[in-house]
């Protein structure tokens, strides 16, 4: 398998002190002829190799609905971030004067049950502007290094209550959230959704991902959000929203019903986040600003309840980010960087994150 080592810098948050790794730029705008990548997700597949996404934009940095070529770019590493294959497409959507399609905002949910993993990600046609987010997936059974053809699954997760197959002039603008899902302690594969302006909800499968199904009833107040299972079962959406916060939404009964509240000690900008459980311990990764930039890692020992100072990953120009666990324990953080110029790559040692929890 042919790698790539990548030329390190000095990250700032290494300057100041806390234990970051320097930056690594796994993508970088024009690259490839690409004019900027966008929407990083990132995992750790079965066999411990990482696995990291990203938008290749191909003409500006405009979403789904301005009509460009927008595919899923791929990069593994199998030594916990050290070098990185080339870069690869999940697959190629037709562009041409006949057709124009398009696929965006990549997710990924590890099974490591099946040993799985999967690929969400949001398609848009455009030759006759259909004006509809599609849902999409792939998955790979080889950790990454190929994916099945794309399989719709719109119709299959869709809510009565929401205006699915409507354009999003008519209230129909709804998408699957860019990241990471998760697999529940049953082993359930859970996902997120976000009808704009209406709020979010959950989606997932309980067969390996052999089918795909809406799940729960959607709840209001929401952006592009997260799912996490916490110690005692209990689901729980964190989302981006309005007034400088998050908000919380908690399910005991499996998204039948929630509790809503809004969190002002954890500051956001209005951008998508990343949070997941290891073991006992919360970790949530944000723009912690008024403004896109200052990403930190902060950590919980009460399910979210409370939160610790975290510590900086990138001071400046820093946006949407996913996090994992690597084989050697380290916490990966994929990130935008530098004004949406770069997707970028560091770790933190899960050890010092947790030790945090005690300052």
């Amino acid at each position: 398998m042919k790698k790539l080592v990548l030329t390190f810098a000095l990250s700032a948050a290494a300057v100041a002190g806390a234990a970051v790794s320097p930056v690594q730029t796994l993508w970088k705008a024009g690259d490839n002829g690409i004019k900027i990548y966008r929407i990083p997700a990132l995992c750790t597949a079965p066999n411990g190799d990482l696995v990291a996404a990203c938008d290749a934009r191909t003409n500006h940095g405009g979403d789904l609905n301005t009509c460009q070529p927008i595919n899923i770019t791929i990069r593994r590493s199998s030594d916990n971030g050290k070098t990185w294959t080339a870069p690869k497409n999940s697959y190629t959507w037709t562009w041409t004067d006949v057709e124009k399609w398009a696929g965006s905002d990549p997710s990924l949910i590890v099974d490591n049950e099946a040993k799985k993993i999967f690929l969400f990600y949001n398609v848009w046609e455009c030759k006759h502007n259909y004006g509809v987010y599609q849902f999409w997936v792939q998955e790979s059974s080889d950790n990454g290094k190929t994916w099945s053809k794309p399989r719709d699954i719109s119709k299959d997760i869709a809510f009565d209550a929401w205006p699915f197959g409507k354009r999003q002039n008519q209230g129909g603008f709804i998408f699957i959230t860019s990241g990471s899902g998760i697999q529940t302690k049953d082993g359930t594969l859970l996902h997120t959704l976000v009808h704009v302006g209406d709020g979010n909800a959950l989606f997932g499968s309980t067969d390996h991902g052999k089918t795909w199904k809406a799940i729960g009833t959607p709840v209001k107040c929401g952006d592009e959000c997260k799912v996490v299972e916490l110690n005692d079962g209990t689901w729980m959406i964190n989302s981006r929203w309005r007034g400088g916060g998050r908000q919380i939404h908690v399910s005991k009964d499996r998204g039948q019903t929630w509790e809503s509240r809004y969190d002002n000690t954890l500051r956001d900008p209005q951008c998508n986040a990343q949070i997941m459980r290891v073991g006992k311990t919360l970790l949530f990764s944000n723009c912690n600003s008024g403004g896109r930039n200052n990403l930190y890692l902060r950590a919980s020992l009460d399910d979210g309840q409370t939160w610790n100072e975290g510590i900086s990953i990138c001071p400046q120009g820093a946006a949407y980010s996913d996090i994992t666990i690597t084989k050697d324990k380290q916490v990966g953080i994929l990130y935008e960087g530098a004004g949406y110029a770069t997707i970028d790559f560091v770790t933190v040692p899960l050890a010092d994150v947790k030790a945090s929890l005690g300052k």
